[in-house]
């Protein structure tokens, strides 16, 4: 009896363990996660891919090809092929502002760069911010006064939240790789105004060293119902010479957005 009695307990306490640590994370300071998250995305002073990219949105659909070439922390490049009936179309978007030209319709909008105009253009509406760490994957974590607590989690990930420019961003972090691989941008309402996704990832080289980079980048407005994913084919990472320039015709029209 005595030998039964200790078997079940065995069994209880090591199944009430076991359960009790099912979908847990280790524990680790903020500031430490931050570090690690920082020391990756530190890596990407610049980035040139390629590949397939896919709109959806209420008005229309499609499906092309994309080209990027960025430049941290200011500078984004992009030429899209085929959706929409747009033989080609190219964007240079700096922090301040942009320069759009379609091929098809020989016409530039220049204007500043706000997420209604970059959601113009690209098909979803974006701060230049979420645009540039949308397409890279690097996203640098600020140091706050909280970083000596335990970080959160959530669903098998860590979970670092913060404030900035009166939205509220929550940064989902896989435990093995200190990446982030999904993050929110809600408003002042509390409404989800942005969500990013992140799969596929891969070392890549480059001449000073490697870093992590996703293949897969799913960028969503779920109030305005638009999605733009992206598959990256070919990745160069901090590329010896980056070329960045926007090339039309004097005889295109030039259109200017406020």
């Amino acid at each position: 009896m005595k030998i039964g009695i200790s078997i079940i307990l065995c069994v209880i306490i090591f199944y009430g363990c076991s359960t009790s640590k099912m979908g847990d994370v280790a524990d680790i300071k903020k500031g430490e996660l931050k570090k690690r998250i920082n020391e990756n995305s530190s890596k990407i002073v610049s980035l040139e891919a390629a590949g397939n990219i896919a709109f959806d949105s209420p008005d229309n659909s499609g499906t092309g090809w994309i080209e990027v070439k960025i430049k941290r922390p200011d500078t984004v490049f992009v030429k899209i092929e085929g959706p929409f009936g747009i033989s080609v179309a190219t964007a240079l978007i700096t922090r301040s502002d942009f320069i759009y030209y379609n091929v098809q319709e020989n016409k530039v909008i220049t204007g500043p760069s706000t997420p209604l105009n970059i959601g113009a253009i690209l098909r979803i509406k974006v701060s230049f911010d979420d645009l540039l760490d949308g397409l890279t994957g690097g996203i640098i974590l600020e140091s706050d006064s909280t970083d000596n607590d335990n970080a959160n989690s959530s669903d098998n990930f860590y979970l670092v939240t913060k404030n900035k420019n009166e939205s509220r961003y929550e940064y989902f972090v896989t435990p093995d790789i200190f990446l982030v691989s999904k993050y929110n941008v809600f408003d002042k309402q509390n409404s989800k105004i942005f969500e990013i996704n992140y799969s596929k990832y891969s070392s890549e080289s480059f001449t000073s060293g490697e870093a992590q980079l996703p293949n897969k980048i799913e960028m969503k407005n779920p109030s305005k119902k638009q999605s733009v994913y992206v598959d990256y084919i070919d990745k160069k990472i901090n590329p010896n010479e980056l070329n960045i320039k926007i090339k039309y015709p004097k005889s295109a029209k030039i259109i200017k957005w406020n």
